[in-house]
């Protein structure tokens, strides 16, 4: 029995997208979109360059619109906005400035992230973002007043 080309394309694009409706990134999205679209082409039409050919403009295209649009409904600006509203609790140091600050995340559990603090901090600080230095959170000790 032969298979074609086209139906494996096409079911490995729907296995992509179906992968991706499980995880919380839209990252893979935008190839599975396109395996669909070039497993169809490929099977109606048998023109492979064609295929190739549309498999990486909608790649591309998905993946652009993805970087420029859809970042600013989810990811990493969500996960911050949602730090500023936590107080963390300084865990470890890496080095001089920088620290192992964990912070609770609702119902998924708690996240480690690095944190930088030009004041000295102590294992079992609170502390709070007030901002973001290259991939670090700029965190200040929070008196326990302040806490709640």
């Amino acid at each position: 029995m032969k298979v074609n080309l086209g139906i494996i394309f096409f079911l490995l694009g729907i296995l992509i997208v179906l992968f991706e409706t499980f995880s919380p990134t839209l990252y893979l999205f935008p190839v599975g979109l396109g395996f669909i679209v070039s497993g169809l082409t490929y099977y109606f039409t048998g023109n492979f360059l064609l295929s190739l050919l549309l498999f990486f403009l909608l790649t591309s295209a998905g993946y652009y619109v993805s970087l420029k649009y859809v970042k600013r409904i989810k990811g990493l600006k969500d996960v911050l906005s949602e730090l500023k509203k936590q107080t963390g609790i300084v865990v470890g140091k890496v080095d001089q400035f920088t620290y192992e600050v964990r912070f609770p995340l609702g119902a998924t559990g708690e996240e480690v992230w690095n944190a930088y603090s030009e004041k000295e901090l102590s294992y079992g600080d609170r502390v709070k973002v007030v901002g973001i230095k290259g991939n670090k959170l700029v965190v200040e000790k929070v008196d326990n007043a302040q806490v709640g």
